[in-house]
């Protein structure tokens, strides 16, 4: 079972073998995240060729069914993709990459990829991301559109996210205890006026009452209630 999780790519080694369409989308996909891109291919899209002249990825010419080629890149990667339909590249790829403790996303089969790459979507900081580890891109797509939709649709959630972050920073300010965090995180978004506060999009207004409400937890002149700590976890 493949577990989401969002990775820093900054710095990182990523191998693209496959100098295609595919091939040409992930690197700029990673490019963005700020990894090293190699492609190894036989042949490259205009594109890459004019990313490698203004020196953003370097491109390697070979053979992926070449042993040795094939070990000397993939050895040197964090992250290779497979973007070429030649399956038989796979095992290899997989065979090498365990041995250097590199991971594997094969573009090129979806049930044995050890990386999924899904469909990314953002509003206003709230980031998501969808797949449906090959069954179908265009309902991938058609799920992350429709999050998008959602998000965008509920003014109150965007003011509701910059209330809580506010909550965040200011309790981390504070140095109020982990473990009393925690537990504010759940208790203080049922407080109602905080909660009409950003019904009535006033943010700022929220984020002088959170600050209150915290003060007053710490100094013990509220009490938290830990119920609704339970209930919410």
């Amino acid at each position: 079972m493949r577990l989401p999780l969002y990775i820093e790519f900054e710095g990182k080694n990523v191998l693209i073998i496959g100098g295609g369409g595919v091939g040409t989308s992930r690197a700029k996909k990673f490019l963005e995240a700020g990894a090293k891109v190699r492609v190894l291919s036989l042949t490259f899209s205009d594109e890459l060729k004019k990313l490698a002249e203004e020196g953003k990825v370097e491109l390697v010419e070979g053979n992926a069914l070449d042993e040795k080629t094939l070990e000397e890149n993939v050895s040197w990667a964090n992250l290779v993709t497979v973007a070429i339909p030649l399956l038989e590249v796979n095992d290899r790829v997989i065979e090498i990459a365990r041995k250097y403790r590199t991971l594997v996303n094969l573009a090129n089969d979806a049930e044995r990829t050890e990386v999924v790459v899904p469909f990314e979507g953002e509003v206003d900081g709230i980031r998501f991301a969808v797949t449906t580890e090959g069954k179908s891109g265009v309902v991938a797509r058609k799920v992350r559109d429709s999050i998008k939709k959602m998000i965008e649709e509920d003014e109150e959630l965007l003011y509701f996210l910059k209330a809580m972050y506010h909550l965040k920073k200011y309790m981390k300010e504070k140095n109020v205890p982990v473990q009393m965090r925690m537990k504010l995180y759940f208790v203080i978004p049922t407080d109602e006026k905080f909660r009409d506060l950003v019904r009535k999009e006033d943010v700022e207004g929220a984020k002088r009452h959170v600050e209150k409400l915290v003060d007053e937890y710490v100094s013990g002149k509220r009490e938290i209630d830990e119920s609704l700590v339970k209930i919410s976890f």
